[in-house]
Protein backbone atom coordinates (compact mmCIF):
# COMPACT_ATOMS: atom_id res chain seq x y z
CA UNK A 1 0.00 0.00 0.00
CA UNK A 2 1.08 3.32 -0.99
CA UNK A 3 -0.32 7.07 0.04
CA UNK A 4 -2.79 8.22 -2.85
CA UNK A 5 -0.96 9.79 -5.26
CA UNK A 6 2.28 9.93 -3.28
CA UNK A 7 5.20 7.61 -3.21
CA UNK A 8 6.43 7.80 0.30
CA UNK A 9 4.55 5.65 2.51
CA UNK A 10 5.02 7.83 5.92
CA UNK A 11 1.47 9.14 5.65
CA UNK A 12 0.25 4.92 5.55
CA UNK A 13 3.01 4.23 8.57
CA UNK A 14 1.18 7.67 10.69
CA UNK A 15 -2.30 6.12 9.94
CA UNK A 16 -1.39 2.36 11.00
CA UNK A 17 -0.18 3.88 14.43
CA UNK A 18 -3.01 6.44 14.99
CA UNK A 19 -5.55 3.52 14.24
CA UNK A 20 -4.12 0.48 15.47
CA UNK A 21 -1.58 2.32 18.51
CA UNK A 22 1.31 0.39 16.98
CA UNK A 23 2.10 -0.82 13.58
CA UNK A 24 1.76 -4.46 14.93
CA UNK A 25 -1.45 -3.62 16.20
CA UNK A 26 -2.90 -2.16 12.88
CA UNK A 27 -1.69 -5.37 10.97
CA UNK A 28 -3.72 -7.37 13.38
CA UNK A 29 -6.68 -5.55 12.63
CA UNK A 30 -5.82 -5.91 8.77
CA UNK A 31 -5.63 -9.26 9.17
CA UNK A 32 -8.85 -9.39 10.87
CA UNK A 33 -10.79 -7.73 7.99
CA UNK A 34 -9.33 -9.89 5.64
CA UNK A 35 -10.90 -12.86 6.61
CA UNK A 36 -13.99 -11.35 7.24
CA UNK A 37 -14.01 -10.06 3.66
CA UNK A 38 -12.83 -14.43 2.67
CA UNK A 39 -9.05 -12.90 1.97
CA UNK A 40 -7.66 -16.26 3.40
CA UNK A 41 -4.24 -16.33 1.74
CA UNK A 42 -3.50 -13.28 3.05
CA UNK A 43 -1.36 -11.76 5.63
CA UNK A 44 -0.23 -8.20 6.62
CA UNK A 45 3.05 -6.93 8.15
CA UNK A 46 2.45 -3.23 7.87
CA UNK A 47 0.46 -0.67 6.65
CA UNK A 48 2.68 0.33 3.34
CA UNK A 49 3.28 -2.70 1.77
CA UNK A 50 7.05 -2.92 1.87
CA UNK A 51 8.57 -6.52 1.38
CA UNK A 52 8.24 -8.51 4.08
CA UNK A 53 8.05 -12.58 4.53
CA UNK A 54 4.70 -12.45 6.80
CA UNK A 55 3.54 -9.59 4.47
CA UNK A 56 1.43 -11.46 0.73
CA UNK A 57 -1.30 -11.92 -0.84
CA UNK A 58 -2.75 -13.71 -4.16
CA UNK A 59 -4.68 -11.73 -7.38
CA UNK A 60 -7.89 -13.32 -6.23
CA UNK A 61 -7.65 -12.09 -2.60
CA UNK A 62 -6.68 -8.31 -3.31
CA UNK A 63 -10.04 -8.77 -5.85
CA UNK A 64 -11.99 -9.35 -3.07
CA UNK A 65 -10.59 -6.77 -0.82
CA UNK A 66 -10.42 -4.06 -3.91
CA UNK A 67 -14.36 -5.34 -4.18
CA UNK A 68 -14.95 -4.48 -0.68
CA UNK A 69 -13.27 -0.98 -0.30
CA UNK A 70 -14.77 0.28 -3.69
CA UNK A 71 -18.23 0.19 -1.69
CA UNK A 72 -16.46 3.09 0.18
CA UNK A 73 -17.76 6.28 -1.87
CA UNK A 74 -14.20 8.40 -0.84
CA UNK A 75 -12.36 5.27 -1.65
CA UNK A 76 -14.36 4.81 -5.29
CA UNK A 77 -13.90 8.22 -5.94
CA UNK A 78 -10.77 8.60 -5.09
CA UNK A 79 -9.15 5.67 -7.03
CA UNK A 80 -10.72 7.17 -10.46
CA UNK A 81 -9.44 10.74 -9.96
CA UNK A 82 -6.60 11.36 -12.93
CA UNK A 83 -5.08 13.98 -11.40
CA UNK A 84 -5.39 16.59 -8.19
CA UNK A 85 -4.25 19.96 -6.88
CA UNK A 86 -3.00 20.45 -3.39
CA UNK A 87 -2.60 23.49 -1.74
CA UNK A 88 -0.37 24.28 1.63
CA UNK A 89 -1.27 27.65 2.17
CA UNK A 90 1.05 29.35 -0.70
CA UNK A 91 2.34 26.11 -1.98
CA UNK A 92 0.22 23.96 -4.80
CA UNK A 93 1.17 20.76 -6.03
CA UNK A 94 -0.19 19.01 -9.19
CA UNK A 95 -0.47 15.05 -8.34
CA UNK A 96 -1.22 13.02 -11.11
CA UNK A 97 -2.27 9.45 -10.55
CA UNK A 98 0.41 6.66 -11.82
CA UNK A 99 -2.58 4.14 -13.09
CA UNK A 100 -2.29 5.20 -16.79
CA UNK A 101 -5.11 2.72 -17.74
CA UNK A 102 -7.49 6.19 -16.54
CA UNK A 103 -6.01 8.13 -19.31
CA UNK A 104 -5.71 5.68 -21.95
CA UNK A 105 -8.61 3.26 -21.54
CA UNK A 106 -12.17 4.98 -21.45
CA UNK A 107 -13.97 1.98 -19.22
CA UNK A 108 -11.33 2.83 -16.47
CA UNK A 109 -11.99 3.88 -13.12
CA UNK A 110 -9.67 2.28 -11.08
CA UNK A 111 -7.64 0.94 -8.57
CA UNK A 112 -3.88 0.84 -7.62
CA UNK A 113 -0.80 0.75 -9.17
CA UNK A 114 2.53 -0.94 -6.89
CA UNK A 115 5.97 -1.66 -6.73
CA UNK A 116 8.41 -3.26 -4.69
CA UNK A 117 11.81 -5.25 -5.47
CA UNK A 118 9.95 -8.37 -4.62
CA UNK A 119 6.93 -8.25 -5.65
CA UNK A 120 7.95 -6.49 -9.16
CA UNK A 121 4.95 -4.15 -11.03
CA UNK A 122 1.80 -4.58 -10.31
CA UNK A 123 -1.89 -3.33 -10.73
CA UNK A 124 -5.10 -3.60 -9.40
CA UNK A 125 -7.20 -2.17 -12.17
CA UNK A 126 -11.82 -1.62 -12.53
CA UNK A 127 -13.44 -0.74 -15.47
CA UNK A 128 -17.24 -0.17 -15.80
CA UNK A 129 -19.77 -0.30 -19.15
CA UNK A 130 -23.48 -0.95 -18.86
CA UNK A 131 -23.55 -0.67 -14.89
CA UNK A 132 -21.31 -3.90 -14.94
CA UNK A 133 -17.66 -3.14 -13.16
CA UNK A 134 -14.65 -5.65 -13.50
CA UNK A 135 -12.18 -6.03 -11.60
CA UNK A 136 -8.36 -7.24 -12.86
CA UNK A 137 -5.11 -7.79 -10.76
CA UNK A 138 -1.76 -8.23 -12.42
CA UNK A 139 0.92 -9.15 -10.28
CA UNK A 140 4.78 -9.43 -10.81
CA UNK A 141 4.96 -8.17 -14.48
CA UNK A 142 8.47 -7.09 -15.45
CA UNK A 143 7.49 -3.79 -17.21
CA UNK A 144 5.33 -0.68 -16.50
CA UNK A 145 3.90 -1.35 -19.82
CA UNK A 146 3.22 -5.07 -19.40
CA UNK A 147 0.92 -4.39 -16.16
CA UNK A 148 -1.24 -1.65 -18.07
CA UNK A 149 -1.78 -4.02 -21.17
CA UNK A 150 -2.15 -7.30 -19.39
CA UNK A 151 -4.77 -5.43 -17.23
CA UNK A 152 -6.41 -3.93 -20.49
CA UNK A 153 -6.80 -7.66 -22.20
CA UNK A 154 -8.54 -8.89 -18.74
CA UNK A 155 -11.21 -6.12 -18.35
CA UNK A 156 -11.84 -6.23 -22.58
CA UNK A 157 -12.06 -10.02 -22.12
CA UNK A 158 -14.45 -9.67 -19.57
CA UNK A 159 -17.03 -7.26 -21.04
CA UNK A 160 -16.93 -9.82 -23.57
CA UNK A 161 -17.35 -13.26 -21.84
CA UNK A 162 -19.75 -12.21 -19.47
CA UNK A 163 -23.51 -11.54 -19.39
CA UNK A 164 -25.73 -10.23 -16.62
CA UNK A 165 -27.91 -13.25 -15.86
CA UNK A 166 -31.11 -13.55 -14.09
CA UNK A 167 -30.71 -16.47 -11.63
CA UNK A 168 -33.70 -15.86 -9.65
CA UNK A 169 -35.43 -18.94 -10.87
CA UNK A 170 -32.54 -20.80 -8.62
CA UNK A 171 -33.27 -18.81 -5.15
CA UNK A 172 -37.32 -20.92 -5.14
CA UNK A 173 -36.86 -22.87 -1.74
CA UNK A 174 -38.91 -24.83 -0.27
CA UNK A 175 -38.81 -25.55 3.28
CA UNK A 176 -40.08 -28.30 5.84
CA UNK A 177 -38.75 -29.12 9.07
CA UNK A 178 -40.47 -31.65 11.53
CA UNK A 179 -41.65 -30.00 14.51
CA UNK A 180 -41.31 -32.40 17.34
CA UNK A 181 -44.37 -32.45 19.88
CA UNK A 182 -45.35 -28.99 19.24
CA UNK A 183 -47.91 -26.48 18.08
CA UNK A 184 -47.07 -27.58 14.53
CA UNK A 185 -46.60 -30.46 12.75
CA UNK A 186 -44.13 -29.43 10.58
CA UNK A 187 -42.59 -26.06 9.83
CA UNK A 188 -43.20 -25.18 6.20
CA UNK A 189 -42.17 -21.88 4.49
CA UNK A 190 -41.88 -21.36 0.76
CA UNK A 191 -38.93 -18.58 0.49
CA UNK A 192 -38.47 -16.77 -3.01
CA UNK A 193 -34.98 -14.47 -4.02
CA UNK A 194 -34.19 -12.36 -6.47
CA UNK A 195 -30.45 -11.85 -7.84
CA UNK A 196 -28.82 -11.17 -11.10
CA UNK A 197 -24.96 -11.61 -11.85
CA UNK A 198 -22.41 -11.58 -14.61
CA UNK A 199 -22.15 -14.98 -15.94
CA UNK A 200 -20.83 -16.72 -18.62
CA UNK A 201 -23.29 -19.26 -20.11
CA UNK A 202 -21.54 -22.46 -18.99
CA UNK A 203 -21.00 -20.95 -15.33
CA UNK A 204 -25.04 -20.66 -15.48
CA UNK A 205 -25.63 -24.12 -16.28
CA UNK A 206 -23.58 -24.90 -13.26
CA UNK A 207 -25.33 -23.07 -10.52
CA UNK A 208 -26.45 -25.46 -7.69
CA UNK A 209 -27.83 -24.96 -4.73
CA UNK A 210 -27.69 -26.49 -1.07
CA UNK A 211 -29.40 -26.41 1.82
CA UNK A 212 -28.26 -26.45 5.28
CA UNK A 213 -31.50 -26.90 7.83
CA UNK A 214 -31.73 -28.28 10.88
CA UNK A 215 -33.26 -31.99 11.07
CA UNK A 216 -36.14 -30.76 13.55
CA UNK A 217 -37.64 -28.17 15.57
CA UNK A 218 -37.79 -28.96 19.58
CA UNK A 219 -40.20 -26.25 21.24
CA UNK A 220 -40.13 -23.88 22.27
CA UNK A 221 -38.01 -22.07 19.72
CA UNK A 222 -38.65 -18.08 19.04
CA UNK A 223 -39.31 -16.05 16.31
CA UNK A 224 -35.97 -14.82 14.79
CA UNK A 225 -33.86 -18.04 15.57
CA UNK A 226 -31.91 -18.80 12.69
CA UNK A 227 -32.54 -22.88 11.94
CA UNK A 228 -30.49 -22.89 8.90
CA UNK A 229 -28.37 -21.30 5.20
CA UNK A 230 -29.21 -21.66 1.61
CA UNK A 231 -26.35 -21.51 -0.86
CA UNK A 232 -26.13 -21.51 -4.25
CA UNK A 233 -22.55 -22.53 -5.93
CA UNK A 234 -20.53 -22.64 -9.34
CA UNK A 235 -18.85 -25.77 -8.84
CA UNK A 236 -16.94 -25.23 -5.88
CA UNK A 237 -17.36 -21.03 -5.58
CA UNK A 238 -20.11 -19.71 -3.46
CA UNK A 239 -22.39 -16.92 -5.29
CA UNK A 240 -25.26 -16.46 -3.39
CA UNK A 241 -25.93 -17.44 1.04
CA UNK A 242 -28.98 -16.61 2.71
CA UNK A 243 -29.44 -17.03 6.56
CA UNK A 244 -33.20 -18.50 7.26
CA UNK A 245 -34.58 -17.48 10.65
CA UNK A 246 -38.14 -18.10 12.21
CA UNK A 247 -40.80 -15.66 11.85
CA UNK A 248 -43.17 -17.39 14.04
CA UNK A 249 -42.80 -18.90 17.63
CA UNK A 250 -42.94 -22.53 18.06
CA UNK A 251 -44.11 -23.75 21.08
CA UNK A 252 -44.99 -27.31 22.96
CA UNK A 253 -48.23 -28.59 22.11
CA UNK A 254 -50.37 -28.37 24.80
CA UNK A 255 -53.53 -30.85 26.51
CA UNK A 256 -55.58 -28.73 24.86
CA UNK A 257 -54.27 -29.10 21.44
CA UNK A 258 -53.65 -32.90 22.00
CA UNK A 259 -57.76 -32.99 22.77
CA UNK A 260 -58.34 -31.00 19.20
CA UNK A 261 -56.21 -33.25 17.18
CA UNK A 262 -57.45 -36.36 18.65
CA UNK A 263 -61.56 -34.76 17.66
CA UNK A 264 -59.91 -34.64 14.55
CA UNK A 265 -58.84 -37.85 13.82
CA UNK A 266 -62.46 -39.04 15.15
CA UNK A 267 -64.13 -37.22 12.38
CA UNK A 268 -61.37 -37.29 9.50
CA UNK A 269 -63.11 -38.50 7.06
CA UNK A 270 -62.42 -42.56 5.74
CA UNK A 271 -60.86 -43.12 2.45
CA UNK A 272 -62.66 -45.94 0.49
CA UNK A 273 -60.42 -47.72 -2.19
Amino acid sequence: MECFFHHGNDCAYTVGIHIGGTIENFANIMNQKAKEIGALNTSFANPHGLDNENHYSTAYDLALITRYALNNKYINEAVKTKSATINFGSFSKLLTNTNALLRTYPSADGVKTGFTNGANRCLISSATENEQRYIAVVLGADTTMIRFNDSKVILEESFKRYEKMDISKYLNFYINIPVIKGNLDTYERQIKDNMSLPLTNEEYEKIHIEQELIDEITPPMVAGTKIGEIKAYIGDEEIYMKEIFLDENIVQKTVKDYFIQAIRDIFKPISRI
